[in-house]
């Protein structure tokens, strides 16, 4: 979309770093015959929400054999999920590409290759941010970004968001020499790097009202003042990263100079809610079929404590899509909810660029 216009606003918030923080070990990486374990990096780096921070694994040591297994265990079947988020990752240099897997059990993902994984019947995979090349043979789920970066996709099973199968394996596997998207021996360009894993349910929220804020801050520089008076400016930060190695969620850049600078943030105001969209039915017990700001957005996130994923809007999806994503948090401390109407509320947020 060009610029940045604010059409149906979408949140990604992520399962993974929520059960965390709650005590639960959500995923762990698997390995074995033909899997790889780390090179750099630990599998708490993979779900820490800082992109920038990367894992490595050795995927040029052994002749298209290597591959780089994650699995997951998301709880309660009653959770549902919508999308996978890959962050800040190197597959078009390193000629990879993603499987998926999903199952009720956890053996039925934790073999190289997925063989044993659910069948895919009725699931739809969709791009909407570099995931150029998407294949569905079962049991598995093929995707192959274009670019280094982010990607994120959609997943589906009779246009309904997954329930019931808890676990999931994530693959990275190589793209050389193959014939297809979906064939299983291809080769590693060179090493695989990996900035993070998001899984969980996106929500699409209501259109905000017109006047919306957009702000881009240069909060890391200081005007300092010397004893005779005259000022200068110190900057820890100018904003996004991009290199050839590694680059802030959503960048596409490969060098620091065609990055925009500074921080987007964004205030919505959102008026004449129902209540059933802002608040879930019960308050006493978290039920996962319920969609509500607080439910799916606000209580996952717990409030600004973890980042999430921001789409400015929904229907923005596929080519230079990036332009429409910031990876966010949220820049206030308490969810305010302010009645207009019988059973109709308003509310406000403040939502700011991370790195």
């Amino acid at each position: 979309m060009a610029n940045m216009d604010i059409g149906t606003p979408k949140f990604y918030t992520d399962l993974i770093s929520y059960r965390k923080a709650r005590g639960f070990n959500t995923g762990a990486i698997v390995t074995g015959s033909n899997l790889l374990d780390f090179q750099s990096g630990t599998i708490d780096v993979v779900f820490d929400l800082r992109p920038l921070n990367l894992v490595s694994f050795d995927t040029t040591s052994d002749s298209g054999q290597d591959h780089v297994l994650f699995e997951f265990n998301l709880g309660a079947t009653t959770r549902r999920v919508n999308y996978i988020a890959i962050l800040n990752h190197n597959l078009a240099t390193c000629t990879g590409k993603i499987r998926i897997g999903i199952a009720d059990a956890s053996a039925e993902v934790d073999d190289v290759d997925l063989p044993n994984a659910d069948a895919t019947t009725n699931m739809t995979c969709t791009e909407v941010v570099n995931a150029d090349d998407i294949n569905i043979a079962t049991p598995n789920i093929f995707i192959d970004p274009a670019t280094d970066g982010t990607t994120i996709f959609k997943l589906q099973r009779s246009s309904a968001d997954i329930t019931g199968e808890r676990y999931w394996g994530i693959q990275f596997e190589g793209t050389t020499s193959e014939t297809s998207a979906t064939a299983a021996d291809g080769t590693f360009a060179a090493d695989l790097t990996i900035g993070g894993i998001m899984i969980g349910e996106s929500y699409e929220s209501v259109s905000p009202d017109m006047k919306v804020r957009r702000s881009i801050i240069y909060d890391k520089v200081n005007i300092l003042e010397s004893a005779g008076g005259q000022r200068y400016g110190n900057a820890t930060s100018f904003g996004r990263t991009g290199t050839t190695t590694t680059k802030s969620p959503f960048t596409t850049a490969n060098y620091n100079t065609y990055n925009h600078g500074g921080r987007l943030a964004f205030d919505l105001n959102f008026s004449y809610l129902a209540n059933t969209d802002i608040m879930p039915d019960q308050y006493d017990y978290i039920v996962w079929s319920d969609d509500s700001v607080l439910g799916d957005v606000w209580n996952i996130t717990d409030g600004p404590h973890r980042p999430f994923i921001f789409s400015v809007d929904k229907d923005d999806t596929g080519d230079n899509a990036e332009s429409s994503h910031i990876f966010a948090r949220f820049r206030q401390n308490s969810l305010d909810m302010d009645q207009v109407a019988f059973k109709l509320w308003s509310c406000s947020l403040k939502i700011e660029e991370e790195f």
